[in-house]
Parts: structure tokens; sequence; C-alpha cells
């Protein structure tokens, strides 16, 4: 069979992962890829440049961008990070035949069924049913995304849940809501579930406190918070920080039960982004999942979902580069060769 190029791309908040894929078949060869960090760039149209050979792009056959933001008409703003894509200007700059613009998490959820099972971490074995799953994914900021089954597959359908509103389940987390409402207003899950979420709960927990070290303030100078808070915590170094990563664990989990329930997921749970698999020890400690099937009269229910965390970070770009192919000629693609992971 002839071969025919893809073009795929995954712009999240802080990075952007771009690849060129060889469609034969029923298989997508790597044939290169790279990353790039978004602060360096002026928007995508320059990440193209630097990523595209002379004249490849009139070589692709099919395009697709993971994006994270909603996708309403061709132009599209990042919720997290200020770039514009603007599909017709990019097809017409770089003379591609077509370019398909789609919401990040729909894309991890078409890479999802493609990787192999060394690349998902099993939480939660549970009892999977024929049906539903759901997409959650923690990083610059909280997606979310329902994988509908349709009697033969999973397809995906993104959504903006994690701009609903934060719903605190005990005492401290009313307080931590009241803390956050001073801050912003309004007070979603991504102000608590993501990277800059984690440092708002820490945030919260150093005005309870009253303390930081000057050890700790070193780090958050020289690493980032989010990193910090979370090693420390891991580590067992800082107890600030232990309490402000149990705080986000049990919205994290929570939340991921909230999907669930609305979902009906049970084909399982994957929990997707950047966060989880740089804290996997402490998703697997139980606080997590303890939010998660915490649901009242629904607690068995909710013991029987998979739960399953995503340790391929380039997922997304397997998705975006399956639902490009998809377009061509209703290509069915089954497997990605030469695409490793990088945590």
């Amino acid at each position: 069979m002839r071969s025919r190029l893809i073009l795929a791309g995954d712009i999240g908040g802080t990075k952007t992962y771009m690849a060129i894929f060889e469609l034969r078949g029923a298989t997508l060869g790597l044939v290169r890829e790279a990353s790039f960090s978004n602060a360096r760039y002026s928007g995508p149209a320059e990440i193209f440049r630097q990523f595209l050979k002379a004249g490849e792009a009139t070589d692709v056959t099919s395009a697709a961008l993971g994006i994270a933001c909603p996708i309403a008409g061709d132009v599209c703003r990042l919720t997290n990070f200020n770039w514009v894509v603007d599909r017709a200007g990019l097809k017409k700059e770089f003379g591609l035949r077509d370019l398909a613009l789609i919401n990040d998490l729909a894309a991890i959820g078409w890479g999802v069924g493609l990787l192999p099972e060394d690349d998902l971490h099993v939480l939660q074995k549970g009892r999977p049913s024929q049906g539903n799953a759901a997409l959650i994914a923690a990083g610059t900021g909280l997606g979310e995304a329902i994988l509908f089954w349709d009697g033969k597959a999973h397809l995906p359908s993104a959504s903006e849940g994690g701009h609903t509103d934060f719903g605190p389940r005990n005492a401290l987390e009313v307080e931590l809501l009241k803390f956050l409402i001073e801050k912003y207003g309004h007070v979603s899950y991504e102000r608590i579930v993501s990277g800059p979420g984690i440092e708002n709960v820490y945030e919260f927990v150093r005005s309870r406190r009253g303390t930081e070290t000057e050890r700790l303030k070193k780090r958050f100078e020289a690493e980032g918070m989010a990193a910090v808070i979370s090693d420390e915590a891991i580590n067992g170094t800082d107890e600030g920080c232990r309490e402000a990563l149990g705080l986000f664990l049990c919205a994290y989990g929570a939340e991921a039960g909230n999907l669930a329930l609305k979902s009906l997921a049970l084909a399982g749970v994957y929990i997707g982004g950047g966060i989880a698999p740089r804290i996997l020890k402490a998703l697997s400690d139980g606080r997590f999942l303890d939010a998660f099937r915490d649901k009242g009269r629904y607690d068995g229910l909710m013991s029987n979902i998979p739960v399953y965390v995503i340790l391929n970070d380039r997922t997304g770009l397997m998705g975006a580069a399956r639902y490009a192919a998809s377009l061509v000629e209703g290509a069915t693609i089954k497997t990605v060769s030469g695409m490793g992971r990088a945590w």
C-alpha cells in the first residue's frame, strides 16, 4: 500500500508535542517527533516552522491538533496560555490539505485504545463491564472527557468539566473553598486539581499553619512550587506539603468519581495528564481511591469501576494522529510503532 504522511500535534498549556507518522494499512509508524516549551514561542505557527522540513507539509495527507481549550469554529484560544490557534491560517501558511482541531482530552481519548498494557498502571482492578469509560487529566489545567461506547468502540466526547463548581465534602474542604473564594470568586475543581491548584492548596495550608521553613522557600524559588510540594510530601520531609498533597489527592479522587457517575463509566476511568505519573506513589496510597469510592449508596458500584493511570505522555499525540488518519478514506488504526514514553 502506498505510504501516506500524517501530521499530529498535542498543544497543552505548557508544552507542545509534534510528530509525523507514516500511515500503512492499520498501523501508524513514527517518522519523527519533537517537544517544545510553549514559553519560548509566539504561537503554534512558529513551532510548525521549526518542526516541518521544507516542502514537507505538502506531502501530508491529513493533520490534526489536540488543543487544551474548547473547540468552537476555526479559531480557538488556549485556556491556560495566551496562544490563539487559527486553523485556516495554519492551513494556508503551510499548504496543508486539511487540518482538524480537536480538544486535547478528546485526543487522549482517541489514543487510549492504542496503549499497550505496560503504559497503564492499575490503581483499581474492579470488575469492568461493557459500556462507557471516562478520562480525567490534571496538568496545567484539569481536563475531562467521556468515552462513549457505541457498541463497537469508545468514541471520545470532550467537555469542560474541570471548570465546574468545586464541592467540598468535609469541614476542612469548606475552609479551603472559603479561602479560594476570597482569591478567585468562582472556585472550580481546576483551581485545586492542577499544577497551579497544588500551589493554591499549599497556600491555604500555609495560611492555617503560619510557618514555612527557609529551606522550603529556597527550593520553591529554585525548582517551582508544585514539583517541590509533591516531592516533599512523598518523601515525608515537610508536614505542610504532605497535608497539601493529601487535600489535592482527595479532591482529585472525588471529582474522578463524580465524572464516573455522570458518565456511568463501567468500562473504566483513565487518569491522564502530567501530574499523575509523577506522584504515582501517593496516588496509590489509598487516599485517591477512598475519595473516588465515597459516593454513599453507590460505593459498591464505584469499587467495581477499574481505574488506570496513563503512563505514556504521548497518548494525546498518538490520539491526534489516529483521528487524522480516520479522515483518510476511513482508515482504522490499530497500532502505533516507534512511539515510546518519556516518564
